[in-house]
């Protein structure tokens, strides 16, 4: 399949060239939650077709934006990964996906429209600043509408991973997506969706205090939407003035 270009010598219209085909960016943001064997990608793309799936990773390859590799046994299995390149394309695309969150969705879901809880934790996991979690190492379980996923805190570093964490979590969070949406948008807190029972919270304190101080320089100070002030101190309780 020829690829077409703008043939413009121009950074914008050069990176559009490759990865401006339908179906592209939304396979890098599946690497974003770590490597993937082929059928994932199919499991998790519906809709996208065998042939142009597989155009698309060769292509991805080609531009060395996604590298192959083999797991050591007994998985054996061949999958997909992020190259250096391709980690920078990832935190390039989280601007933008913020900026779909907060004036394209709305928290309303169209009929036949999938969701799944990585597509909201990747571009959250790149926001944070993983200073503070310095020599600490939590597990936290995100349950977002009927979908799971989950966000890791190891010294410094912040991963994600698809799914129910099978060794267990060291807190639960669950909640709904439009309520992630007032969050992102800045017209409600964390503070107030937990006392309210929006999000619910379980686990160790110490785990979830951990995540507060992490989240909190990533709720915005200003709703984007509406201009009015929100409220930054995560300690605070609903009735807090």
């Amino acid at each position: 399949m020829a690829r077409r270009t703008y043939n413009q010598f121009c950074g914008l219209s050069r990176s559009l060239d490759i990865v401006g085909e339908r179906w592209t960016l939304l396979i890098v943001r599946e690497f974003m939650s770590g490597p993937k064997r082929y059928t994932d990608l199919a499991d998790v793309l519906r809709g996208v077709g065998t042939t142009l799936l597989a155009t698309r990773i060769r292509q991805l390859e080609q531009d060395g934006i996604v590298v192959r590799r083999t797991l050591p046994p007994p998985a054996a299995s061949q999958v997909y990964e992020l190259t250096p390149v391709g980690h920078e394309l990832a935190q390039a695309l989280v601007p933008l996906a913020i900026w779909g969150i907060r004036h394209q969705l709305g928290g309303t879901r169209l009929p036949g429209e999938t969701y799944r809880a990585e597509w909201t934790l990747v571009f959250l996991a790149e926001l944070i600043d993983a200073g503070p979690s310095a020599g600490r190492h939590a597990t936290y379980q995100f349950r977002i509408d009927e979908s799971a996923a989950q966000l890791h805190v190891h010294d410094q570093k912040v991963t994600v991973v698809p799914g129910e964490a099978a060794d267990g979590a060291d807190a639960t969070l669950t909640g709904d997506f439009a309520t992630v949406v007032e969050l992102a948008l800045g017209g409600l807190d964390t503070a107030s969706a937990l006392a309210s029972g929006r999000i619910t919270a379980d686990g160790d304190p110490a785990a979830l205090e951990l995540l507060l101080k992490l989240l909190e320089p990533v709720l915005p100070a200003r709703s984007v939407v509406t201009g009015e002030p929100g409220r930054r101190d995560l300690n605070a309780t609903a009735d807090s003035p």
